[in-house]
């Protein structure tokens, strides 16, 4: 190998180490101070997988010394790769005897009542809910209209039948329609309680529920989301396919103004949320659509001391936002410490813009 390509490979292989080390300051430092960071940890699946592909061409040419430029890069952010990329392939072992709890958390994008098609996906989305046999349910985007004929809260309880227990809370409700959050629980819930954010759509509800003498907090949040309309995905989608520098340039400044202020909004929410978790007098287990990835402030504050059940018993990159161009994990579900993650999947489903997350944990 020529010495100044060596060099300039060399140099490049140092960059993208060191973007990947501004990565993991991201969970650690708001972006409410640092906003620059969060986009290193949004990019951080690209940034690892440039990381990667440098330690194969070293290790081809067995250049041992450039191999650790990655290498030890990729040890201190070891934790924060394994939260996108976990790999589990042995199920873990628990106790038989323990009590189990079942949840999914799903955001359901109003039934899609304002996709393309425009037709409620309400039936076949709580069809599956029914055939999964989640314990406690947690939804986000939850819209429903007060007529009949519609989708309505009504028939949404009654599809869900088996669940007799429910909260649901309305972040913005109208004369003919509402949109919140809703939990519903096969277990009697005990308490319900709001944190709302501020004056708005964004929010955390939670229930308390006892199974076997144990009372749990159910958490469901939403939180801040980018809020690109569908014309800037659209020219987003156009850029991809045919790149145009007019259009990179509109492209780039809508979508990093919109960016920086989720990040700064979402950066006060998840301290908000942080400090509601710690002041729960039971175990507890926390869903949500985060709108961040596992590389974020956003992530890092909420899940604290929490258990991640995808990345501690989950495969895979796991994205749940179904966008093809936006293929990122942002719903989670987390658990006290004390719980035993036995399963976590994310379901490949087309009834909302979001798949949604299944977990199962023993209890202590």
């Amino acid at each position: 190998m020529r010495q100044s390509i060596k060099i300039l490979l060399v140099t490049l292989n140092v960059i993208a180490a060191a973007a990947m080390l501004l990565g993991k300051l991201t969970t650690m430092v708001s972006p409410a101070h640092w906003l620059v960071f969060a986009y290193f940890g949004l990019f951080f699946p690209f940034i690892l997988a440039v990381n990667f592909a440098f330690m194969l061409f070293w290790l081809f040419c067995r250049k041992w010394k450039a191999l650790f430029i990655s290498l030890i890069a990729s040890f201190l952010c070891i934790n924060n790769i394994c939260n996108t990329f976990p790999i589990h392939l042995i199920r873990p072992s628990v106790n038989e005897e323990a009590s189990r709890l079942k949840v999914m958390t799903y955001n359901i994008d109003a039934f899609r009542q304002f996709s393309a098609s425009k037709k409620s996906t309400m039936d076949s989305l709580l069809s599956f809910v029914n055939r999964k046999n989640p314990d406690v349910v947690c939804f986000q985007e939850f819209y429903v209209y007060n007529k009949s004929g519609k989708t309505t809260e009504k028939n949404v309880l009654k599809g869900l039948h088996k669940y007799p227990y429910h909260f649901i809370h309305y972040s913005v409700s109208e004369e003919t329609f509402g949109e919140g959050l809703a939990i519903f629980s096969k277990y009697p819930i005990d308490y319900k309680g709001i944190c709302q954010f501020s004056k708005g759509y964004y929010m955390t509800i939670y229930a308390d529920i006892t199974v076997n003498s144990k009372t749990i907090r159910i958490f469901n949040h939403h939180m801040e989301s980018y809020k690109f309309t569908m014309d800037e995905r659209k020219h987003y989608e156009d850029l991809v396919g045919d790149f145009n520098s007019h259009l990179f340039r509109d492209v780039i400044l809508k979508f990093s103004s919109k960016m920086n202020e989720a990040y700064n909004v979402r950066a006060r929410q998840a301290d908000i949320v942080a400090k509601t978790i710690a002041e729960s007098p039971f175990p507890v287990v926390v869903c949500g659509d985060f709108n961040d990835v596992p590389v974020s402030y956003t992530y890092t504050k909420i899940k604290k001391d929490l258990i991640d059940t995808y990345a501690s018993v989950g495969t895979g990159y796991g994205n749940t936002y179904s966008h093809k161009l936006f293929p990122f994990r942002i719903d989670y579900i987390m658990v006290d410490p004390s719980f035993h993650p036995i399963s976590s999947r994310v379901a490949h489903v087309k009834y909302s813009d979001h798949y949604p997350v299944i977990a199962e944990v023993a209890l202590p």
